[in-house]
């Protein structure tokens, strides 16, 4: 019948499913990175001194004590620009990953339905035969 073609397009799906989730994982663990780096406090080294840093989401630079070198070495370290881009390298695998699952899921469902269609016809095709078929 139509199994190994069947077969052949449960594998793709399967495939499908497997590269979005692997993305969509990628994207996920850029995500966490930038948390961690937005919310987290650092320290910046500073010849023999370690400097303690606020995490860039709490900083306020009216309310802090740092010094301005201070200030400026830890903006320096944890720099928005390079925050953002982090964010913004982190949405197109989360895109592709979410549009592969869902597609690698919906062929899936659809193979198990013209499957069922495909069982139902043919169970009915077989209990037709049977009754117009004369008894002898």
């Amino acid at each position: 019948m139509q199994w190994p073609a069947r077969q052949e397009f449960d594998r793709w799906a399967g495939r499908q499913q497997s590269w979005g989730a692997g993305l969509m994982a990628v994207s996920a663990a850029l995500f966490l990175w930038l948390g961690y780096l937005l919310l987290i406090p650092f320290s910046v080294e500073y010849y023999s001194d370690e400097i303690a840093c606020e995490a860039p989401v709490f900083y306020d630079s009216e309310s802090t004590s740092y010094s301005q070198g201070a200030g400026k070495r830890c903006s320096a370290a944890r720099d928005w620009p390079e925050l953002l881009g982090l964010g913004f390298l982190a949405v197109p695998p989360g895109i592709a990953g979410a549009a592969l699952f869902t597609s690698g899921s919906a062929r899936t469902r659809t193979s198990a339905h013209v499957l069922r269609i495909l069982e139902m016809r043919e169970s009915e095709e077989r209990a037709r035969q049977k009754t117009t078929r004369p008894e002898h």
